[in-house]
C-alpha cells in the first residue's frame, strides 16, 4: 500500500514538471514569435505591395525599414531582379498604413553616407481617397547614389585620364596662365556680357534649332532623291568633259553672234528706242483688252469650223440660203460721220459661242458716229427719200427737215 503511494506521488511530480516544462517552452516559443511579430501577423495580415526601381543600390538588403512621414512603417522582404531594374518587395503594417494613399510614391535613399538604405513613401501632389491594398506596384522616383560607386566613377576617370599626362597637361596650363589672371579676368568679364546679350535671344535659338531639326529631317527624306541627283550630274559633268572641244566650239561661236548682235543693235539703239516708245500706246491698249481678244479669237475659230461646212471646206460643195433681207437707214452726212470714241470693256457678250438663244444677237451701241438701229424700228418703214435720191437731177423733191 505504502508502495503504491510512493508511486503516485512520483508521477504526479513528473506530471508537474513537464507542464512546467511544456509552459516555459510555450512562453519562449511565444516571445520569439511576438518579436519577429509572426502573432502580429496572424492577427492583421500585412499590407503586401511591390517597389519597381531601375536599381535597389549596393546596400539594400532584407530587413530594411520602410518609413513614411518619419515613421517605421514596414520593413522589406525580398529584392528580385525585373526587367529594366530591381523590385523590391515591402510588407506594411496594416493598422500604421491604413492612412497611405492607393497613389503613394517612393524613394530608395540612405540615411547616412555609408549608411544602409531605406524605402521612403513619398505623397504625390493629388493623394487618391482610397488607401494602399496588397498588391499595388509602387515606383520608385530615385535612387540615391552610394560613396562607393563615386569611388568607382572616380577610379575609373582616373585610369582613363592617366595622371601622369594629366600633371603634365595641369602644368603646362598653369605655365600658360602664370601672370595673366588680368587678362583671364577680362575675357571671362567679356564673356558675361556677350552671354548677358544672348540670353533674351534664347527663347529665338531655340526656335531656330527646331527649325533645322525639322530641315534635317526634310533633308534625311530627301536623301535618296539628292543622291540621284548627284549621280545624274556626274553623268553630265562626264560627259561636258568628253565633249569639251564641241561646247568650246559653240561657246566661240555664241560669243561671235553675241558680238554681232552687239554691233547691231548698238548702231540702232536710238532706233529701237524710238520704236518702242511708239508702240507704247498701242500695247498699252492691246493690254488693257487683251481678255477679249481670246474670246474673239475663240469665236472667230468656232464661226471658221461652222462656215467652212457651208462655204466649200470640203473642196467640193457650197451649201447657200439666200433670202432678201430688210435694209437699214440710208447713210447721211455728218450724222453717220465715222468717230473713234468708243469707250467701256472689255468684255466679251456672248464670245466665244453664242447660244441658239441668244440670236439675233444684241447690236452694242458705242460712241462710233453710226447707229443703224437708232431708229428702233420693230418691222418694215418705208423711205421715200431713198428712192427720190435714185432720180435723175432736177427731178428730185426737197426733203423734209428732221
Amino acid at each position: 500500500m505504502a508502495r503504491r503511494e510512493t508511486t503516485r506521488s512520483t508521477w504526479v511530480h513528473r506530471g508537474v514538471a513537464a507542464g512546467m516544462a511544456l509552459g516555459l517552452v510555450g512562453m519562449a516559443v511565444g516571445t520569439v514569435l511576438a518579436y519577429r511579430g509572426t502573432v502580429r501577423d496572424l492577427v492583421s495580415p500585412p499590407v503586401l505591395v511591390t517597389v519597381e526601381s531601375d536599381r535597389a543600390g549596393l546596400v539594400m538588403d532584407p530587413g530594411a525599414l520602410v518609413v513614411w512621414h518619419g515613421v517605421e512603417v514596414g520593413t522589406v522582404t525580398a529584392v528580385r531582379t525585373r526587367a529594366g531594374g530591381a523590385a523590391l518587395h515591402v510588407s506594411l503594417d496594416a493598422e500604421t498604413v491604413r492612412d497611405v494613399p492607393a497613389n503613394i510614391g517612393a524613394r530608395i535613399a540612405a540615411t547616412t553616407v555609408f549608411g544602409a538604405k531605406t524605402v521612403t513613401l513619398v505623397d504625390p501632389p493629388h493623394p487618391a481617397a482610397a488607401s494602399i491594398t496588397s498588391g499595388s506596384v509602387v515606383e520608385a522616383s530615385s535612387v540615391t547614389v552610394e560613396t562607393n560607386t563615386v569611388f568607382e566613377s572616380l577610379r575609373s576617370v582616373l585610369v582613363a585620364a592617366q595622371p601622369d599626362k594629366l600633371n603634365t597637361t595641369l602644368g603646362a596650363v598653369s605655365t600658360a596662365l602664370a601672370g595673366r589672371g588680368g587678362a583671364l579676368g577680362t575675357t571671362l568679364d567679356d564673356a558675361a556680357e556677350v552671354l548677358g546679350a544672348t540670353a533674351p535671344l534664347t527663347a529665338t535659338l531655340e526656335r531656330a534649332v527646331d527649325d533645322a531639326a525639322t530641315v534635317a529631317g526634310t533633308a534625311a527624306d530627301a536623301a535618296p532623291d539628292l543622291t540621284t541627283l548627284l549621280a545624274s550630274a556626274t553623268t553630265t559633268a562626264r560627259t561636258v568633259t568628253d565633249r569639251r572641244s564641241a561646247l568650246e566650239t559653240a561657246l566661240t561661236a555664241m560669243t561671235g553672234t553675241a558680238t554681232t548682235v552687239d554691233r547691231v543693235i548698238g548702231a540702232n539703239a536710238d532706233g529701237w528706242s524710238s520704236t518702242l516708245e511708239t508702240a507704247r500706246p498701242t500695247s498699252s491698249l492691246l493690254q488693257r483688252y487683251s481678255p477679249m481678244l481670246s474670246c474673239f479669237l475663240q469665236g472667230a475659230d468656232i464661226a471658221r469650223i461652222g462656215a467652212e461646212k457651208v462655204s466649200g471646206g470640203n473642196g467640193r460643195t457650197m451649201l447657200l440660203n439666200s433670202t432678201v433681207l430688210f435694209g437699214v437707214p440710208p447713210y447721211r452726212y455728218e450724222t453717220d460721220l465715222p468717230r473713234v470714241a468708243a469707250s467701256g470693256g472689255p468684255r466679251c457678250g456672248a464670245l466665244p459661242l453664242v447660244q441658239d438663244s441668244a440670236i439675233p444677237t444684241p447690236y452694242v451701241v458705242a460712241d462710233t458716229g453710226s447707229n443703224p438701229f437708232r431708229a428702233g424700228n420693230r418691222s418694215p418703214v418705208l423711205e421715200p427719200n431713198s428712192i427720190i435720191d435714185l432720180l435723175p437731177e432736177g427731178l428730185t423733191a426737197p426733203r423734209p427737215t428732221r
